[in-house]
């Protein structure tokens, strides 16, 4: 099987981000390739809207916040995207409209702060 996968550990982000919003990154493996999945979770009263970043690709979903499988839900868009399943992802916009380095930058420090924090929350 060479599909792209997120870990059980990873599927823990997800449901931590989908709690609590903002934005992180996911690694997906496969046994000879890693690459990593940028998402943002906007929460409202009754829903969370997740857009994700991925390969080149953007996609959007909007998942009703009472379902106690939302992060099944996001790691299944997300695997999906990734092993180009979903073909209402469409292609990132150039440069000048995606946003700045610095943002992409402050996204992956936020998601390593919060990684390590979820490490050090399991390990107790």
């Amino acid at each position: 099987m060479n599909s792209y996968l997120i870990s059980l550990a990873q599927q823990d982000l997800l449901h931590h981000m989908l709690l609590v919003g903002g934005a992180a990154v996911c690694p997906l493996q496969r046994p000879e390739q890693t690459i990593h999945a940028s998402f943002e979770v906007e929460l409202t009263d009754n829903s969370a809207v997740i857009n994700v970043e991925l390969g080149g690709h953007t996609g959007e979903l909007t998942l009703k916040r009472s379902d106690r499988a939302n992060h099944l839900h996001l790691r299944d868009f997300i695997q999906d995207i990734a092993n180009g399943r979903i073909e209402s992802a469409e292609p990132t916009p150039p440069p000048e409209q995606h946003g700045s380095t610095a943002r992409i930058q402050q996204m992956l420090a936020e998601s390593e702060a919060l990684l390590s924090n979820i490490r050090k929350l399991l390990a107790a």
